[in-house]
């Protein structure tokens, strides 16, 4: 297969028609409790991207953040961009969408499937009960169609993900995720940022974060990086208690304490900040490694 022909495969397959039905099937899995067959979906896939779906469901969330009809544009504006550098190993990695032409016999599978109402499609996110829904649509017409300033932790996701804010977003799919990559994408207001509860890395540097309160409940971060932001106090961190490794780098901070508290820490950058060599000490006298 040519460049040119996975292209025009790609761009039929993330049409929001073909992204809808996916996602509508893969809701009705998972609000059915099906989570046997979410996992097989997830096998089918599984030459392109690692995705685990547990018999508790965790893991969905990455899995339909892979075909939410938002994601249309951004993705075949990578695809055309793709094409247009002939790179065809990158255009390879978009291709586990071509895997799931058989997803409507899996739904069929399901009594409820021949009600679903494929026209509103974001009627499953509106009607999902016990979450909250962040919505987008009056702050996007604020913005009048220029890129805002700064971002909170739910905007710089949704950006990351889908390239724009305008969506609605349960935040259940922040609830498995284990890792997250946002350096350098404006923010600064963590809101959002205590629902990615199973969070094990997240990656905040190069942005504007003064507030660390809403990281106090990760219970299971271990690496946190918030190099290069505008931190002064770091009272919450002693709350993340399986923190390990932490990235403060070129911040305002002067007082360390709060990491005396955390027993399983092995590694701290402090380089750029004001921290007296007795505090520093402290830290490495309880076997910390400690960039200064």
């Amino acid at each position: 297969m040519t460049v040119n022909e996975l292209q025009q495969k790609l761009q039929e397959a993330y049409s929001i028609k073909n992204l809808n039905k996916i996602s509508l099937t893969l809701i009705n899995l998972y609000k059915n409790q099906q989570y046997t067959i979410l996992q097989k979906i997830a096998e089918i896939i599984s030459d392109f991207i690692a995705i685990e779906i547990t018999a508790e469901g965790k893991g969905f969330s990455k899995l339909i953040m892979l075909y939410h009809p938002d994601r249309a544009k951004y993705s075949i504006n990578e695809i055309n961009r793709l094409a247009e550098q002939n790179n065809y190993d990158g255009l390879l990695e978009y291709s586990h969408i071509l895997k799931l032409e058989r997803i409507e016999e899996i739904a069929n599978s399901l009594n409820s499937y021949e009600d679903i109402d494929y026209s509103p499609v974001y009627d499953w996110d509106l009607e999902a009960e016990g979450y909250s829904i962040i919505n987008d649509s009056d702050k996007a017409k604020n913005i009048k169609n220029s890129r805002p300033i700064v971002y909170d932790f739910y905007d710089a996701v949704k950006i990351r993900q889908y390239g724009n804010t305008d969506i609605e977003f349960p935040t259940y799919y922040l609830e498995d995720i284990d890792e997250f990559e946002l350096s350098s994408s404006d923010i600064n207001d963590l809101d959002g940022v205590q629902y990615c509860k199973h969070a094990k890395t997240i990656d905040l540097s190069d942005n504007r974060i003064t507030d660390l309160t809403p990281l106090a409940g990760l219970i299971y971060l271990e690496e946190l990086n918030l190099s290069d932001n505008r931190i002064e106090i770091i009272d919450v961190l002693r709350f993340v208690k399986n923190l390990k490794r932490v990235y403060l780098s070129n911040n305002h901070i002067e007082d360390i304490l709060p990491l005396l508290k955390l027993e399983k820490l092995d590694y701290v950058d402090l380089s750029g900040n004001k921290i007296s060599k007795e505090q520093i000490n402290q830290l490495i006298e309880l076997g910390v490694t400690v960039d200064y």
